[in-house]
């Protein structure tokens, strides 16, 4: 239950990062890229987390801190997204361009539930 929470903190958060850039530059599609990566990497643990045995604690404290790390990376990928961006970033149209463009790179991760896959694909058809 904690770890569906979790999950899907991460990708609100993610969305929210994604909609508030936007561009359709190659340097804002790898940027999108880079933060859509470690979306993926987290949410890839976190279902790892979510599986493992509750018994099993070495496993279970070592993706623990592989979430504490990806929280912390995509910290430091939000930081540094909003002070290259920051002016881009109050542009409607920037916004929707990152989101459009963090919305394609997401569609990469194969961790990637169904329902999220589906939601993706249903924005970008938009």
């Amino acid at each position: 239950m904690k770890i569906k929470s979790i999950l899907s903190v991460l990708v609100i958060s993610g969305t929210l990062i994604v909609s508030g850039c936007g561009s359709g530059n190659k340097e804002l599609k790898q940027d999108a890229a880079n933060i859509a990566d470690a979306m993926c990497k987290s949410i890839e643990t976190m279902n790892k987390l979510k599986a493992a045995a509750p018994g099993d604690s070495i496993l279970v404290q070592k993706l623990q801190n592989e979430v504490h790390k990806g929280q912390v990376e995509m910290t430091i990928l939000y930081d540094e997204f909003k002070k290259k961006y920051k002016e881009q970033a109050k542009s409607e149209k920037f916004n929707k361009e990152f989101a459009r463009d963090l919305r394609e790179s997401m569609l990469n991760c194969k961790a990637l539930s169904k329902e999220d896959r589906a939601a993706f694909e249903k924005e970008l058809s938009k």
